[in-house]
């Protein structure tokens, strides 16, 4: 007897055993397609503070934009015009404490004037000392007290944390800038000096139990940390969110003029997944353990690439549609354009396009930043034509208005023009 192969039904089971094991991760990155890009990296904190097998990166967010780099700015904000405004670390052949010297020279005391020129050779590039006050009175025959004065003159003029003797306490010092600008809870300096190193090391419990806060303050001050503080001396130790808005999605312009879209994903933000099976018990609970918190990591990492890459196919097609609008800002250059139609351009949900869009913020390139739903809609133009056509002393009322706008190609109806009258504040 020949052996008949399988029915459609055992067909058709296979074939959704991966879309259904797949739906979970699915739904839950269409989740974060909805978040924005503060509350994406508010989950990144938490999730760093949590798993121990997620960790950053070395290095800091680019004081331009935001993105994690080993150091200095990224290369997105070295090749954009007016970056300069951005103090983040020495560029090779510039001395970044110039004008410390001439600074501090009228804040000295005169007679420790040879003082200061030798304590400002012992600054590194990062703005640290590069041994102790003593060691260098030791060192070039001087009084401590001199080497002292020299300091204190030094850090009088200078940034917050200028010739701090540690990496630590340059960081308190910077933590103190913030908390004497009310911008930081009292407690962060002390959190800085007493438990970095416990934080680092995932100890957040030590730290909950060492300074009796809850863990909801103590999470609230590694982010801040993270985000606030620099291991090296900025003149400026104010969020970047004061230099530049934050941003969901990034347009750039490349050297031939083109326009690019950037939206941050897991690489952004500096995310890795480390391996620690190494040393780790050969018991199978720890084996467990350990797998979970990787499936946990490389899930958030799925999630924040999937909302990026939404984000970004979704631009790219709204950017390509309004080039004209983005090159010259002028509104009469808006083309009418929905959610939908984008949907169906790329092959996505209308509902994902607009769960996508709502809330999020787009940073053009001189650096402005602007609603994401400026790309979208179909009034913007029309409103342009109508601002115009009353200005220039044309139709009265809204009838002949909705007439000479279709007669441009504007087809409206009446109580269209009388909204967009009152919204430009030209009621008749």
């Amino acid at each position: 007897m020949a052996t008949e192969g399988p029915g459609p039904g055992l067909q058709l089971q296979a074939g959704l055993q991966p879309e259904l094991r797949a739906l979970p991760g699915l739904l839950r990155a269409l989740g974060m397609l909805a978040m924005t890009h503060a509350e994406v990296q508010l989950a990144t904190e938490r999730a760093l503070a949590d798993n121990p097998v997620l960790e950053r990166a070395e290095g800091h967010p680019c004081p331009g934009c935001g993105r994690h780099v080993a150091s200095g700015t990224c290369f997105r904000c070295r090749s954009q015009s007016g970056v300069s405004q951005f103090r983040d670390g020495p560029e090779p052949a510039v001395n970044p404490f110039a004008s410390l010297e001439a600074d501090a020279g009228v804040e000295v005391h005169p007679d420790c004037r040879h003082a200061l020129d030798l304590v400002l050779a012992h600054l590194t590039s990062r703005g640290l000392l590069d041994c102790e006050p003593e060691q260098i009175a030791r060192q070039h025959g001087l009084r401590p007290d001199q080497v002292h004065e020299a300091l204190r003159a030094i850090r009088a003029v200078g940034p917050p944390g200028i010739a701090s003797t540690s990496v630590v306490e340059l960081l308190a010092i910077q933590a103190e800038a913030l908390v004497d600008a009310g911008e930081a809870p009292d407690w962060l300096p002390h959190l800085v000096r007493a438990h970095l190193a416990d934080l680092a090391a995932g100890s957040t419990a030590v730290v909950v139990r060492a300074m009796g806060l809850p863990e909801e303050q103590v999470l609230a001050g590694l982010a801040m940390v993270r985000e606030r503080l620099r291991p090296f001396v900025a003149v400026e130790t104010r969020a970047a969110a004061a230099g530049v808005p934050p941003a969901d999605v990034f347009l750039y312009r490349r050297p031939d003029g083109s326009l690019e879209v950037e939206v941050p994903a897991s690489a952004w933000f500096g995310l890795q997944v480390v391996d620690l099976s190494a040393g780790l018990p050969a018991a199978s609970g720890a084996k467990q353990w350990l797998t979970d918190h990787e499936l946990a990591a490389r899930r958030l990492l799925y999630q924040i690439d999937r909302r990026a890459g939404a984000l970004l196919r979704i631009t790219e097609c709204a950017v390509a549609h309004q080039k004209d609008f983005l090159e010259h800002g002028d509104a009469g250059r808006h083309l009418p354009l929905t959610r939908t139609a984008v949907a169906q351009e790329i092959g996505l949900h209308p509902s994902t396009v607009s769960r996508a869009v709502s809330g999020k913020r787009l940073r053009l390139p001189s650096g402005t930043v602007t609603d994401l739903a400026c790309l979208f809609g179909k009034g913007l133009a029309a409103r342009a034509a109508l601002q115009e056509s009353i200005a220039a002393g044309g139709a009265a009322s809204d009838e002949q208005l909705r007439a000479e706008l279709a007669r441009s190609g504007f087809v409206i109806a009446r109580r269209t023009v009388n909204k967009y009258r009152r919204s430009l504040q030209l009621d008749s």
